[in-house]
């Protein structure tokens, strides 16, 4: 499987987990560019929303909106990790562009923000120990007994 990935940014501005993660791709040869994706959007299976999660501030600008109506334009399905960009995923609000996804891989629990989003949704096992759980008073039962991801029925 070939894995090609597009940055919104330069790879020097990078920094915190998202860098420690580019370094891990270079370290893995994985194609990393911040030119035009058109061609790779174009040519992928599968093109996986990653641009913004939880750290959404406003409107997506520059770069990021560039992307989002590339994922948009493109016939090429679109998944979407955690949230699709552009969505704040405690309120739901749009504040601007916002990737249409296929499907959503949700991380640890639902976003309450996805509530009215009409993608196919599925929530992913991250490995967040119970403990954690019971520390910010979230009732909790795991649904991952028998797989590492499951289909949130709404």
């Amino acid at each position: 499987m070939s894995v090609s990935v597009v940055l919104d940014r330069s790879p020097d501005a990078l920094d915190g987990a998202v860098s420690t993660q580019y370094r891990i791709l270079e370290g893995m040869n994985v194609s990393v560019t911040t030119s035009d994706a058109s061609d790779v959007c174009s040519e992928a299976d599968t093109v996986v929303d990653s641009l913004i999660g939880y750290g959404l501030q406003g409107a997506p600008r520059g770069r990021t909106q560039d992307l989002i109506d590339l994922c948009n334009d493109t016939e090429t399905p679109t998944v979407s990790l955690d949230v699709p960009s552009g969505l704040d995923a405690t309120t739901g609000e749009r504040p601007g562009l916002l990737v249409e996804s296929d499907e959503i891989l949700t991380l640890a629990l639902p976003k309450t923000g996805l509530r009215e989003i009409e993608s196919r949704l599925y929530l992913g096992d991250i490995s967040i120990p119970r403990i954690v759980y019971d520390r910010v008073g979230i009732e909790y039962e795991t649904p991952f007994r028998e797989s590492y991801c499951v289909a949130v029925e709404r």
